[in-house]
């Protein structure tokens, strides 16, 4: 699998991470066309205490296991695993009792809550430490088991929530579902890392707990940054222009598929930046991202472009023409991942450099709330997702700032500006001409989405093939090696 293309590899990790973004705006799709408002309403609260928790709650611990699982002997490798789903579980469960505590004040004026939230907690409880199982076949280029764990663990969940609310079982059927969802995830972890790591252990190097905690907890911090940050706007919105956050909520959405490209071509090429941060070769560590933005930016921004073109016409098909005020704000939305073209974590988690991307989250999150803020205030929700859009682009800057240091380079040379400004011109281009195409021959709204999508397509593929050989090649591929620990080790 080492021998895999970029393409390829990035392509298996995309299938996986795809169903996990893709559950969540199906759950939502489904269940609110299954329940009453009011349940809904419940159960949204109820999955967004679950989601967070889940997300929140592992610290991103387990990517840790990333960066110490090559310093290892393969014998030292199922015991890191072990013990870093112990010390997550250990976490989830104070995080299952806060919970427990806080179910009078959560459920306060929600009939439905009082009951289910027990049954949320002990599934976060069941499911956290299970999170360790992503990031331990990564380490060891188990790529196509990835993919499978997430498609798996993902279908269970979104299947036992469907089929809970479409039996009726209502907001404590809902909770009971997502427990059992955790169970099955728990043991399938079991069968995982028995069937991946298997054979006799040995100790672990004495203080790796304590390196793991301090590699680790940045990270956390910057998940928890992320989570807020996800969730900040709709609350401005909902405190500077209530009326606005059904619509808003609708409008936010995330693409599955546009977040997961990011973060699939970042994992294609983590073991190789890694190495290559581990010998000190720094330059090949910015050839291979360089290569990797290169590469993903000739598809996510194509895909962004197309979004923002049939963006009315898809919110009227997919949300009913009662959610049009939302095309504006999803939109800007959509404009925010024309710069995701690579998961710019990656370069500063390889280069033990967590701090910088806790502070790169933290300054999102403070550009977010001030200008997000400020936007709602005045603007409502289209002046909410202008700010965050805003927002964005500001924090941007400053992790490719931070990334140029890692590399010890210039911001020019720590990303693929050409080929990316090449696919930004050409998609602009093309959803002008798709846009007036469109008004000219039909108002039709599938008509229309077929028109721009069929002068679009053929005017970004023409252009990447005038400009895919620009693309700096990926650096002379060498085989990632397994050292021993030593002392100088993060």
């Amino acid at each position: 699998m080492a021998s895999w293309s970029l393409g390829r590899r990035a392509g298996l990790i995309a299938i996986g991470q795809a169903t996990v973004k893709t559950s969540q705006l199906v759950i939502a799709v489904v269940l609110v066309r299954l329940l009453t408002p009011e349940v809904w309403t419940q159960v949204a609260l109820l999955l967004s205490i679950y989601l967070a928790a889940v997300t929140i709650g592992t610290l991103n611990l387990q990517q840790s296991l990333l960066f110490f699982m090559p310093r290892l002997a393969v014998s030292q490798r199922r015991r890191l695993v072990e013990r870093t789903a112990l010390v997550m579980g250990a976490v989830a469960l104070l995080i299952g009792v806060v919970l427990v505590v806080l179910t009078p004040w959560l459920s306060t004026g929600r009939p439905g809550m009082s009951g289910a939230l027990p049954f949320i907690a002990l599934a976060i409880v069941i499911e956290i430490p299970s999170a360790a199982a992503p990031p331990a076949l990564l380490s060891i280029d188990r790529l196509g088991l990835a993919a499978t764990w997430d498609v798996i663990t993902t279908t269970t969940l979104v299947a036992c929530v469907v089929g809970a609310a479409a039996a009726g079982c209502g907001i404590g059927g809902i909770a009971k579902a997502i427990l059992l969802a955790a169970c099955v995830r728990m043991v399938l972890f079991l069968a995982v890392v028995r069937h991946s790591f298997p054979g006799a252990t040995t100790a672990l190097p004495p203080g790796l707990l304590q390196r793991q905690v301090r590699y680790g907890v940045p990270l956390g911090l910057t998940i928890a940054a992320s989570v807020l940050n996800r969730s900040v706007d709709k609350w401005l919105v909902a405190a500077f222009a209530p009326d606005d956050l059904g619509v808003y909520t609708v409008a936010a959405q995330e693409i599955p598929l546009l977040a997961v490209l990011p973060y699939a071509g970042g994992a294609a090429v983590v073991t190789r930046v890694i190495d290559a941060f581990r010998t000190g070769d720094r330059e090949t560590a910015r050839g291979w991202w360089v290569h990797q933005t290169a590469a993903m930016s000739a598809v996510v921004v194509p895909m962004s472009a197309a979004l923002i073109l049939v963006a009315p016409q898809l919110i009227a098909l997919v949300f009913t023409p009662e959610y049009a005020a939302g095309v504006l704000p999803f939109q800007l939305f959509t404009a925010i991942t024309l710069h995701r073209v690579a998961e710019y974590g990656l370069v500063l988690r390889a280069a033990d450099r967590t701090r910088d991307l806790l502070l790169s989250a933290v300054v999102l999150l403070g550009a977010n709330v001030v200008l997000a803020g400020i936007g709602a205030w005045g603007w409502g929700m289209v002046g909410a997702s202008l700010g965050t859009l805003l927002a964005n682009v500001l924090a941007w800057l400053f992790v490719l700032s931070r990334l140029a240091d890692a590399f010890g380079s210039e911001v020019s040379h720590s990303f693929a500006w050409g080929s990316w400004l090449a696919c930004i011109a050409a998609s602009g281009a093309a959803v002008v001409v798709a846009t007036v195409m469109a008004h000219v021959v039909t108002e039709s709204a599938l008509a229309s989405v077929i028109v721009k999508l069929g002068v679009f397509l053929p005017i970004v593929v023409l252009a990447h093939k005038v400009t895919r050989r620009s693309i700096p090649a990926a650096p002379h591929e060498r085989p990632v090696d397994v050292i021993a620990w030593s002392e100088a080790a993060p």
